[in-house]
């Protein structure tokens, strides 16, 4: 079965590609890593990764470490502004805002503030807010950390976010019909479209996703409904992240980081 679903994400990648520009890559560097998860890069070239439940800014000047036992796994990490980094602690209902050495700047002990809120995704919005999806009311909504004051904005989902990504304005998500979802902070919610099997997005426009599945990565277009395979010789790829042209994929031990110009 894994075999054919392969077979299909191939087809559906290399569909419309004799109709499209190729897809420049080329190797920048190549790190050797201890870390268990890897989180993102930067523009200024820091790593961000976990190991053994801290989190680390892998620097090659200054490296920066936080963990808090108290708090557990890091369920997930924001990257979106490195001054204000989000660490989702989803076992304890907790977040925290570093700064970019790492420094706890706020904590948010939902069951403290907020004990009717069981958030289950958390991402950085903008004006001291925060996107999140409150599994109790099955709505999107914005947190005010200053006030400890959540809005909804959405009325229930009808199916259970998978995966998401988010900018001050607008946040991003999947559901288990694999369909793309946007709503703006005035709860506008827009259908984009529905991508073909995948493990990880990552939005690049409205309208380009960049897609892995298994070890491919692949550009898709909303569009065209068509894909295009991005030429790298990875035979293993754990996670990646685009930013600014650079490409980060992370592997068993490494990460390396390619100059990427998409069509």
């Amino acid at each position: 079965m894994k075999f054919l679903t392969t077979l299909f994400f191939l087809f559906a990648a290399f569909s419309g590609f004799g109709q499209s520009k190729s897809i420049d890559v080329k190797l920048l560097s190549t790190k050797k890593t201890t870390a268990d998860t890897y989180v993102g890069t930067d523009s200024f070239g820091n790593h961000y990764t976990t190991k053994d439940q801290a989190f680390r800014k892998e620097s090659a000047t200054n490296p920066f470490n936080y963990k808090n036992i108290a708090l557990g796994k890091i369920e997930s990490v924001d990257l979106q502004n490195p001054l204000q980094i989000v660490l989702f602690y989803k076992q304890m209902n907790a977040v925290v805002l570093l700064d970019n050495q790492l420094n706890e700047t706020i904590r948010i002990n939902f069951s403290e503030t907020n004990p009717e809120l069981f958030p289950v995704f958390v991402r950085l919005a903008s004006q001291n807010r925060l996107w999140l999806y409150d599994q109790n009311s099955q709505k999107l909504g914005l947190y005010d950390y200053v006030k400890n004051h959540f809005q909804p904005i959405t009325v229930n989902l009808e199916l259970p976010i998978t995966q998401c990504q988010s900018d001050y304005n607008y946040f991003y998500w999947t559901n288990d019909q694999k369909q793309l979802l946007a709503s703006n902070i005035y709860g506008k919610i827009n259908l984009l479209g529905t991508l073909p099997e995948f493990d990880q997005f990552e939005m690049l426009t409205p309208n380009e996703i960049l897609l892995k599945k298994d070890n491919i990565l692949s550009l898709y277009n909303l569009t065209t409904k068509t894909s295009q395979i991005v030429p790298i010789p990875e035979k293993s790829i754990q996670s990646f992240c685009y930013k600014e042209q650079i490409l980060a994929i992370f592997t068993d031990n490494e990460i390396r980081t390619y100059k990427i110009i998409l069509p």
